[in-house]
Parts: structure tokens; sequence; C-alpha cells
């Protein structure tokens, strides 16, 4: 899953991705003070297919001189006053992210370290109580606010049960030959609402790519 800088995978992106649709050297912003906080550098896309991956921001307006990933998922695109929103990110998550730079090897574990930056802190693990075979009966704490009815019925004990921890999706156990972008979609997940037209553009890009190779 190497990635690439959309120069590279395509050198004639321009073309594709011009005008006010290059959100490269956009301004960003934060979804939840308004403030701006730094700009677009560049964008990295997977080398199989031109998906897009992360921006590459810079968080001068925050913190002076640092770089790091913006997953694309935890982006929203404002064409209409050429700007990027950040989703949820807080300046002093931003002081924890790993560092970008040029120099840098960017491979599975420097990944994870992005990702683990980015992911939802406050989850956990889901408690469920099991019968004698093995079966899943019914959460003991409950995903969300629930009805006292609810709560009352999941807290009703059953006979020969034992309590058993199932790891959340946020919480499996992926490694460099198990883990694919889809395994975690807040992160890279494009949608018409939040990023207009990126998913098509990727797409051109990937075509236009392929018939480069082949004239």
């Amino acid at each position: 899953m190497a990635l690439l800088k959309i120069e590279d995978f395509n050198s004639d992106y321009n073309q594709i991705f011009s005008g006010d649709s290059n959100i490269i050297n956009l301004n960003v912003y934060s979804d939840i003070t308004d403030e701006k906080i730094g700009a677009v550098k560049d964008i990295l896309v997977d080398e199989h297919d031109g998906s897009f991956r992360y921006l590459i921001v810079d968080l001068g307006f925050w913190i002076f001189g640092k770089q790091v990933l913006l997953p694309i998922g935890r982006s929203r695109i404002d064409y209409s006053q050429q700007r990027i929103y950040t989703k949820g990110l807080t300046k002093e998550q931003a002081e924890h992210l790993p560092e970008f730079s040029e120099e840098l090897k960017i491979d599975h574990d420097y990944e994870e370290r992005v990702r683990t930056g980015y992911r939802d802190s406050t989850s956990f693990d889901p408690i469920y109580t099991v019968d004698p075979l093995g079966n899943p009966i019914a959460p003991t704490v409950p995903y969300g606010p629930m009805a006292l009815n609810e709560v009352a019925a999941l807290s009703v004990p059953h006979t020969n049960e034992r309590t058993i921890n199932i790891p959340g999706s946020g919480n499996l156990p992926f490694d460099r030959n198990t883990y694919r972008y889809e395994n975690d979609p807040s992160l890279y997940e494009i949608n018409e609402k939040d990023h207009p037209s990126l998913k098509s553009y990727s797409q051109r890009l990937a075509e236009s790519r392929i018939y480069r190779r082949k004239s």
C-alpha cells in the first residue's frame, strides 16, 4: 500500500484537478473553532488506483514549522469558500500527531501512528455475556443511550453465563499484511457531501495514468 504524491502518480494531474477543484494550497480551518490552522501542501494517493488517502497539511498557524498527514476522511472541502475543514481535530491532538517531512519513509508503522492519533480515543471493547457454548447473548454495557427498560432487560442474570470481551472494530489486531484502508472508513472514506467530485477525480487520475502508459 505504497503512497505517492499526486504529481508523482500522474504528472498531468493539473489537467484533471485544475482551477477551483485543485485543493493544494487551500487554507485549512478547524471545524470546531472556525480558525485558520494551516494550508494544504500536497496530496498523497494510493499508488495502485489513485485513491486519495492523506492531505499533507502545514499547521503553521497552530504549530509553527509542523506538517502532518490529515486522513482524507477527516477533511471537509468547501469549494465555495475555497477552504478545507478538519473534522474534530483539536490543537492538543495536533500537537501529538507524528510530524511529516519530505525525507520521511511512510510505512505501515508510521501510518499506524498517524491513525492512532485520529481514532476515537473514547471507543471501548463492548462486553458480552455468553452461554455455555460461547454464543453471545447481549451486551452488558450498552453502546449508547438506551431506555431504562432496555438496560434493565440486559441486566437480567442468565444461568451458566460468563462474561467475555469482544474487541470493537476500532481495535482489531490488524498488521501490515492484513490491514486495509477500508478497515477505517471514518479516516479514509470519501463521500459527496464532504468531498464533492473527489472520487471521480481519483478515477480520472487513474484512467489518465493508464492511458499514458499505453500510448
